[in-house]
């Protein structure tokens, strides 16, 4: 990300924020996974600083996605098309990550409820069988 941006910061005249995305955006995903790393030698500290990093990835993915799918339909895109091909994926990919992280958490909530139902209803059966 941080390449493709520098490599053609000047080559996208219709949107020219969608090299600097790709650039921060390649940053910041750095940075986090440098937090990953640094976790295991201090937890507390990394800590604040993943939200913080969490936090300006989510806000930039934003800022992306506003700046990459406000001229897609724009056929005249004065744009390089290496750059906007792969800022656009790589969004795509990220909107794709996000329902498979949404619906396992979906997923997961409707199986602990149901557990937990079904726990509650064999406790009574059983306290039944017992009296």
């Amino acid at each position: 990300m941080i390449v493709l941006g520098s490599l053609f910061i000047h080559d996208c005249a219709t949107e020219p924020k969608i090299p600097m995305y790709l650039i921060v955006a390649g940053i910041v995903h750095l940075f986090g996974v440098v937090l990953v790393i640094l976790k295991i030698v201090d937890v507390k500290r990394t800590f604040g600083l993943e939200g913080i990093v969490g936090l300006t990835s989510f806000c930039w993915f934003i800022a992306g996605s506003v700046w990459v799918f406000a001229i897609y339909q724009d056929d005249s895109k004065d744009c390089n098309s290496i750059v906007y091909n792969f800022a656009f994926g790589v969004l795509i990919l990220q909107y794709v990550i996000l329902a498979f992280i949404a619906t396992f958490i979906c997923m997961s909530s409707c199986w602990a409820v149901f557990l937990a139902t079904t726990s509650t209803e064999n406790d009574e059966n059983v306290r039944l069988l017992i009296k």
